[in-house]
């Protein structure tokens, strides 16, 4: 059976950011539920026991909810603690988990997701109180860092076309507190909006808006063009497993997607699952027509951002330490 590097746990299945190009923001498709304590422990037995994860397995938090919203966030990361495997989170920071030892014992790093740096931006997309989640950053990085936690801080930096010249001001804030900074452009993060966008289905209204928002909107089938024919999708390299323990055929599936889940690891055979996430229709479908292929390669650096001096030697510090952890799991 496989060993995953990466898994994608997302333990609560809603998110309080209204963003629009996403599953999770205001056309959220279905009532997501939150897993308990318990079940999200013995999940990861079950994996750690088929040896589907290990010890240098990173089990990150999220995937299109928003994991501090969980009630038990806390008794989640005990949890994690108790069976010595590292974790990783990624946050729209609206809200700040108890923060101590327990909090950043086998924390690899955060990833603050930010719309833009701005509250004009900040009303387009997440609609929080831009302040709040400044502080809210601060407050994480300091608090992580009295307690010596030596992993990373990253500003994943949605760029679109109307945030451009709030990215410097960002990476100043960046520079100023030893945070790492990533501006991708943003995508349509909704599969039925996508699929209605391509096939020119999409009200006039929302597909002007999808231009005017979206660096590179115009140029997806040309994209999809530029699949290689035996184009593999980079996402069976990891596992994604939802807030029902259900392991997920993609990330861009909205649930109700009729092969949106592989089936459930509390209650189904593995080999059973993993076969089915292998020869899933709509995987086949969407590496043919290149879409995987689209998918996966316009998340990328604007060509125009030009990194600072702070930000190269951060990078640089980053590349070292994974180097230097990836030396010492081999012995």
């Amino acid at each position: 059976m496989q060993s995953f590097k990466a898994v994608y746990f997302d333990i609560v299945g809603f998110c309080n950011a209204k963003c629009p190009y996403c599953h999770s923001g205001i056309n959220r498709i279905g009532g997501g539920n939150k897993i308990n304590v318990e079940t999200f422990k013995k999940t990861l037995a079950s994996l750690i026991d088929k040896n589907i994860i290990n010890r240098r397995t990173v089990i990150s938090l999220y995937s299109w909810g928003e994991p501090f919203l969980h009630p038990e966030i806390h008794n989640i990361i005990n949890s994690i603690n108790e069976l010595d495997l590292k974790y990783a989170i990624s946050t729209n920071v609206s809200k700040i988990p108890l923060i101590d030892r327990n909090f950043v014992k086998n924390l690899k790093q955060i990833i603050f997701s930010m719309p833009g740096f701005s509250q004009k931006s900040y009303n387009k997309i997440h609609d929080f109180n831009f302040p709040n989640i400044v502080h809210n950053i601060v407050k994480i990085v300091e608090d992580c860092r009295k307690l010596d936690f030596k992993g990373n801080f990253i500003i994943s930096y949605h760029v679109y076309k109307f945030n451009v010249d709030e990215i410097k001001k960002c990476e100043l804030f960046a520079n100023d507190y030893g945070i790492v900074f990533r501006p991708y452009y943003a995508i349509l993060n909704h599969w039925w909006m996508l699929q209605d966008f391509i096939n020119k289905r999409l009200p006039k209204e929302e597909g002007d808006k999808v231009l005017r928002d979206l660096f590179n909107s115009e140029n997806i089938e040309n994209k999809m063009k530029e699949s290689p024919k035996d184009y593999v999708c980079p996402q069976f390299n990891f596992l994604i497993i939802d807030e029902n323990s259900d392991v997920i055929t993609c990330c861009q599936l909205a649930r109700n997607h009729k092969e949106y889940s592989c089936g459930n690891i509390l209650k189904e055979d593995f080999e059973t699952i993993f076969n089915n996430r292998k020869n899933r229709q709509v995987c086949k479908e969407c590496m043919r027509s290149g879409l995987a292929f689209y998918l996966n390669n316009s998340m990328v650096m604007p060509d125009f951002y030009r990194r600072s001096t702070k930000q190269k030697v951060l990078a640089l510090r980053q590349r070292i330490k994974k180097l230097r952890i990836s030396s010492l799991k081999k012995f």
